[in-house]
């Protein structure tokens, strides 16, 4: 049961940024203001439906874990405009999953003894060696270094994102929702405030963007679940397995490869769940 929870937000992050890139349009900080209201409509009717409340100290960590979730987003999505969702999916995957996994097991103590650690680390190589393959990322063209590396600098945001209800007391799945959910809408207003001077008081397309929100909603609240019944590194990496979803969809759907290149990324995608499942059973 633990698994197919933790599969449920692997769905709906991959529909995601297709949903966002193909239907509801918009730049990166219209995309983000919209998504965090979106995601804080849901977690708001999910807090009516619990009534469950959660302690100051995690309602700051939930907060926090919320906010600086915006860092990785605005680079996800500043990136997805530039590089298309099936060739920035691979290699933003790679670097959370590295990150995370990294964090959850050493810092957390999920990976126990020096067998463990080496097959979780001989799993890492997997992973990236298949997102090197799909992502064709031997070639990269100089000016497309820029956002690579804006790429791994802004992925410290999702290590938070993810990090942070680990530290949590009493840890509730769902409970923790409402705050991390007020922490992603006040830190994408503040970075709306910031790049456009003013208050979005008539952008209609962060408006349509309410709907990948909603679509973000659920991956968010299911995964809160999949952290306490998986732990950090398993649900993770398992939620990880929407880069498949993502880059098959968005090279087809969006065009963004075709003929060979698709066939190169299915390898590549390949190799990546492979070094997925092998890091599950570490």
């Amino acid at each position: 049961m633990g698994v197919l929870i933790g599969l449920v937000p692997a769905l709906f992050w991959g529909i995601y940024p297709v949903w966002m890139k193909k239907v509801t349009g918009g730049n990166f900080l219209e995309q983000l203001l919209g998504t965090s209201g979106g995601i804080l409509i849901a977690a708001g009717a999910v807090a009516l439906w619990l009534q469950q409340g959660v302690s100051p100290h995690d309602f700051l960590l939930y907060f926090l874990s919320g906010f600086l979730w915006n860092i990785g987003q605005i680079g996800q999505c500043w990136s997805f405009m530039r590089l298309g969702v099936s060739a920035v999916m691979p290699v933003t995957t790679a670097l959370q999953v590295i990150g995370n996994s990294l964090v959850g097991a050493w810092l957390f103590g999920e990976w126990q003894g020096w067998q463990t650690n080496l097959l979780g680390l001989a799993a890492l190589i997997v992973i990236v060696l298949g997102v090197f393959i799909s992502n064709g990322a031997l070639h990269i063209a100089k000016e497309e270094a820029l956002v690579y590396v804006i790429l791994l600098v802004t992925s410290i945001g999702y290590w938070c994102y993810s990090g942070f209800p680990h530290y949590v007391t009493n840890p509730n799945g769902l409970a923790g929702f409402l705050p991390q959910a007020l922490g992603m809408f006040s830190g994408s207003l503040l970075i709306y405030l910031i790049g456009r001077h003013r208050l979005p008081t008539s952008d209609a397309w962060g408006v349509r963007n309410l709907s990948a929100g909603l679509i973000f909603a659920v991956a968010a609240g299911s995964y809160l679940v999949s952290l306490q019944l998986n732990g950090l590194v398993n649900a993770f990496v398992i939620t990880q397995l929407n880069v498949v979803i993502a880059t098959i969809v968005g090279a087809v759907v969006l065009h963004e490869k075709g003929g060979r290149q698709l066939l190169i990324t299915g390898f590549g995608l390949a190799v990546l769940i492979a070094g997925v499942f092998f890091m599950v059973r570490v």
